[in-house]
């Protein structure tokens, strides 16, 4: 039996939230609006599997504190986990409550990834990004509509933004909505660069796609 005593439980938690949660939350709606549909699909495609790497292994991992051997297992424990053939998961199912999934998964890493390397990780305001264009609705890169499903209200605020016409715009009203999206975390503006980023981003996917977008990144 594979028993582990430790002082308290916390970290362990935060580990398996910040690496199988996490990269969840982001590579679902990249590989949505890429034409991915599973999960192990994403994780072995050359362009999304090396995307969902550099979020695990590369920016959310460097924001834990435990032995970094202990964390490369773990992460390597979960992509063979996402990679069971024996298991169909749809990105649209994790996709439901993507903002509050992020507030809760990613965010946190984030702004610890920043504190930490005094810059924002792509990858992960990337995923942001594409959960923002999600809302857009509109067609995907195979030519399949995209129907955003999700609460009454981040549905409406989404819509109206998009209607702007004006990416900046868009970015900074889902930045601000601190009561509706973000909580304790405040309204993400005043995170350095972010808005910035952000707005980049949502410019890249309309003019570029999804997967040229990320191979930006890489």
């Amino acid at each position: 039996m594979n028993v582990l005593f430790v002082k308290s439980e916390a970290p362990y938690h935060e580990r398996k939230v910040t690496l199988l949660n996490g990269p969840h939350t982001v590579l679902s709606p990249v590989a949505y609006l890429s034409g991915v549909n599973i999960v192990r699909d994403a994780c072995n495609h050359p362009v999304i599997g090396k995307y969902v790497r550099k979020v695990q292994f590369d920016e959310l991992m460097q924001t834990l504190n435990l032995p970094i051997d202990e964390l490369k297992k773990f992460a390597a424990d979960v992509l063979e986990r996402f990679d069971n053939p024996y298991v169909e998961h749809q990105v649209t199912s994790i996709m439901l409550n993507s903002f509050p999934k992020y507030q809760t998964r990613d965010l946190p890493g984030l702004k610890t990834y920043l504190e930490r390397k005094g810059e924002l990780p792509k990858g992960l305001v990337l995923g942001l990004a594409a959960i923002i264009t999600y809302y857009k609705g509109g067609v995907r890169a195979d030519g399949a509509e995209i129907i955003p499903n999700d609460a009454p209200e981040i549905m409406q605020l989404l819509k109206d933004l998009w209607a702007t016409g004006d990416t900046r715009k868009v970015a900074e009203g889902v930045l601000a909505a601190k009561d509706l999206i973000w909580g304790e975390h405040g309204d993400l503006n005043t995170i350095p660069g972010l808005t910035d980023m952000v707005t980049d981003f949502l410019n890249s996917i309309q003019a570029k796609g999804m997967l040229e977008t990320v191979k930006g990144i890489l």
